[in-house]
C-alpha cells in the first residue's frame, strides 16, 4: 500500500520537475508536420535531411521557404526560387535550442520601413526564456515555456520609443511556438497577436 502511494506521489510531481529544470533540447520535426494560425496562415515541414529542415509558409495564395537549422531551429535561409539565399531577418534565432531557464541570447537585423524612401534601419533583439506557464488556446490546453522578446532600435527615432516587447509561448507537446502577444505600445508600426489553432504531427 504504501508503494502505491509512492508511486501516486511521483506521478503528480515528476512532470512538474522534468518541465521546471535542465535543458530543453531541439524537436524532431517530421515530413508533413503541421500548424495552423488565423487567417488562413499554414506551415508546413516539407522536406527533412541530416542537418536541415525545409518549411513552407503558407499564406492564402502566397507561399514562402525557410530552411531551419535541425540542432537549434535557427533559421538559415529562405528560398528565391531554387536558390538558397542567407536569412537574415527577423527572429533568426527564436528558437536557438537549447532552451534553458535565465538563458539569454541577442541577435540584430537590418529593414526598411514601408515609406517610399526610407532608409535601412537597425534592430537588437533580445531573447529570455522566463519561465514555465499552463497556457490554453484554441488548439488546447499545454504546458509551454514563455520567450521574452524585446526589439530596440540601434538610433533612437524621433516621436517613437526605443524599445518594444513580446512574448512567445514554446510547447514541447506541439513541437511549435504556441502563441506570440505584443504589448500595447507605440513602438509597434503594428501588432499581430497569434495563436495556433491546429496542428497535426507525424510520426
Amino acid at each position: 500500500m504504501k508503494k502505491l502511494i509512492l508511486l501516486a506521489f511521483l506521478a503528480m510531481f515528476i512532470p512538474a520537475i522534468v518541465y521546471g529544470q535542465g535543458k530543453i533540447e531541439a524537436p524532431v520535426w517530421n515530413t508533413g508536420d503541421r500548424w495552423i494560425l488565423p487567417d488562413d496562415v499554414k506551415i508546413m515541414v516539407a522536406t527533412a535531411d541530416e542537418r536541415s529542415y525545409t518549411v513552407k509558409y503558407l499564406i492564402g495564395s502566397g507561399e514562402s521557404t525557410l530552411i531551419y537549422e535541425k540542432s537549434t531551429l535557427n533559421r538559415l535561409f529562405t528560398m528565391d526560387r531554387t536558390r538558397r539565399v542567407k536569412y537574415e531577418g527577423r527572429n533568426k534565432r527564436l528558437f536557438n535550442f537549447p532552451l534553458e531557464i535565465g538563458k539569454s541570447w541577442e541577435d540584430k537585423f537590418t529593414a526598411k520601413s514601408g515609406a517610399p524612401g526610407a532608409k535601412e534601419v537597425t534592430y537588437l533583439e533580445t531573447f529570455t526564456p522566463l519561465g514555465w506557464e499552463d497556457i490554453e488556446i484554441k488548439a488546447g490546453k499545454f504546458k509551454a515555456i514563455k520567450i521574452e522578446y524585446k526589439q530596440a532600435v540601434a538610433e533612437q527615432t524621433e516621436g517613437r520609443p526605443k524599445e518594444g516587447k513580446a512574448w512567445y509561448w514554446y510547447s514541447p507537446d506541439v513541437k511549435y511556438m504556441l502563441k506570440c502577444q505584443y504589448e500595447k505600445s507605440d513602438y509597434w508600426e503594428e501588432i499581430h497577436n497569434w495563436e495556433i489553432i491546429s496542428f497535426e504531427l507525424k510520426k
